[in-house]
Parts: C-alpha cells; sequence; structure tokens
C-alpha cells in the first residue's frame, strides 16, 4: 500500500517545502477551503496523491493547516462554485518584515494568498489510501515524467 498515514507539523520555509511536495497535486473542492478568522487558521481538505507510495498510484484524504493567518485573499477561485475542483500544485512561503506570505498555487492560474504572523501548521492524513488509475503527470523539459 502507502505506508503509515502522515501526522507533520511545519514551522519554518523549509518544513513547508517538504509539506508541498506531499501535497503536490492534491484535489480540492471550493466548499473544502475555510477560514477561521476568530482562531486566526486557514485550512482545506483534500484528497492527496501519495507521493511517498514508490511508484504505486494511491490518494489519501487529509487535512492542511495554516495558523497565524491575518487574511486570505483569492484569485481564479468562485467561492460561489462550492464543486468547482481546483488542482494544487505548490504552496510556497516568503517572509518579510511584518510576517510571512504563503502562496497556495492552483492549476488554472488559480491561487490563494495567506497573510500571516509566521510559517505554523500542520498535515495529517485522515483517511486509508485507495488506489487511482489518474497519477499525475509532470512536462520535465518537454517530455512527460
Amino acid at each position: 500500500m502507502s505506508g503509515e498515514p502522515l501526522n507533520l507539523g511545519f514551522a519554518d520555509a523549509d518544513d513547508l517545502g517538504i509539506v508541498s511536495a506531499l501535497v503536490q497535486d492534491a484535489v480540492v473542492k471550493t466548499a473544502d477551503l475555510v477560514y477561521l478568522g476568530r482562531m486566526k487558521r486557514f485550512a482545506l481538505v483534500a484528497n492527496r496523491f501519495c507521493w511517498e507510495a514508490e511508484g504505486k498510484a494511491f490518494r489519501r484524504r487529509c487535512g492542511l493547516h495554516f495558523d497565524t493567518v491575518r487574511t486570505v485573499r483569492a484569485k481564479g477561485i468562485d467561492r460561489t462554485a462550492v464543486e468547482q475542483v481546483l488542482e494544487l500544485l505548490a504552496v510556497d512561503a516568503r517572509e518579510h518584515e511584518n510576517g510571512v506570505t504563503i502562496d497556495l498555487v492552483f492549476a488554472g492560474d488559480a491561487h490563494l494568498r495567506l497573510e500571516a504572523e509566521a510559517v505554523e501548521g500542520g498535515l495529517k492524513d485522515l483517511s486509508e489510501p485507495w488506489p487511482t488509475k489518474r497519477a499525475p503527470r509532470h512536462d520535465v523539459d518537454g517530455e512527460s515524467a
């Protein structure tokens, strides 16, 4: 199968880079994106591709959250289209004097920008893995990988 379920915290940009690799090609419905302003938390639930499954095609349901979030801005995401499916390509963080900017980049020129006090959060698998026939393929230097 695809190993033990993940339960990871992250506390800096390097940690977030690892999480970004693990959630690359995760699919998430717009309805599963939530900002909890009073808690300063942004969270999502997605079906992530299990890159750690060593060549086998599995997905798992997972939760991903970011803490200390002050604001969330969306581009190319229709929050009223609750069944809209987004494909997460990368998560990136840039520190600046007022905190950190975290970008969640989706296919189709959609993205979320989180302004936070720090890089803090976690990734947790919520389900057993299931096989998928749709393994992500990426164009690397003009060739599909």
